[in-house]
């Protein structure tokens, strides 16, 4: 049986890497109105719950602006879908669907852009400055190294996350957790309490990091208690910051995109 399942393993990627040499470098179906409408359902089934409904962002970028961080060429699409994005959520679609339906993911995606999407015209500096006093983000977030480790590094936010994502996450922060950023509660059997972000959570243990960047790793048989919520312990900054306050926030977010200053 297992040499069986190794076969299969290895035909399997025999299989891949025949497919991806062969794929043409040029969309075969650029402006096709057919692949679009067949490229929709698709992305509706396996895109949409990252990107968004209508493509214009979520915990995955918005797809709508006509530019990418991957590139901006159909080729560049195609490899990012096929293969996926390492050290993201974004998973590999060329053994899932096959070649041609991922030129029609591409095809899709190309028909809904749109270079004229709303900017975001807040004060930069401003929001860079509500960032490491008033905001206190550095405490809990990382920017090229430099930060907090306890929620998401941030160094291509700008990238990653669409405007709207960014807003909501100021504004609602449990509206859409990033998953892997959960609240950890552990009692101990002393009765001490601790909070902190989930680094790992399983069946026998829990790892995780409070407020103040302390690491914990814990057996559930060594503690009274482990808890796992879906809630995040970021503010909501809603009511820390005006409306005024929050677009430079944003503006400033949004230039974090992992690019050489």
């Amino acid at each position: 049986m297992r040499r069986l399942m190794r076969k299969r393993c290895l035909l399997g990627l025999v299989v891949a890497a025949v497919c991806a040499a062969q794929t043409p470098k040029t969309n075969p179906f650029a402006n096709d109105p057919k692949a679009i409408g067949d490229g929709k359902p698709m992305f509706s089934l396996r895109c949409a719950p990252c990107h968004g409904r209508n493509a214009d962002g979520g915990r995955a970028p918005d797809l709508t602006r006509g530019t990418y961080s991957v590139g901006d060429t159909d080729e560049d699409l195609y490899t990012v879908i096929a293969e996926g994005a390492a050290g993201t959520e974004m998973p590999d679609f060329l053994s899932r669907i096959g070649s041609d339906h991922v030129w029609r993911l591409v095809t899709f995606i190309r028909s809904i852009s749109k270079r004229d999407s709303t900017q975001m015209h807040g004060n930069v500096e401003n929001g860079k400055a509500l960032y490491a006093g008033k905001g206190q983000c550095s405490q809990c977030h990382a920017i090229s190294g430099q930060g907090g480790r306890m929620g998401p590094d941030l160094t291509r936010v700008g990238r990653q996350r669409s405007l709207k994502y960014l807003s909501e996450s100021l504004t609602d922060p449990n509206a859409d957790l990033t998953p892997g950023f959960n609240t950890i509660t552990v009692v101990t059997k002393t009765g001490k309490k601790i909070v902190g972000v989930q680094k790992n959570f399983d069946t026998f243990s829990a790892q995780l990091i409070d407020m103040s960047g302390n690491y914990y790793s814990f057996m559930t048989s060594d503690v009274a208690s482990v808890t796992r919520e879906y809630k995040s312990l970021m503010p909501a900054y809603k009511t820390t910051f005006n409306e005024t306050q929050l677009n430079d926030l944003l503006a400033y977010l949004s230039t974090l995109r992992g690019e050489a200053k």
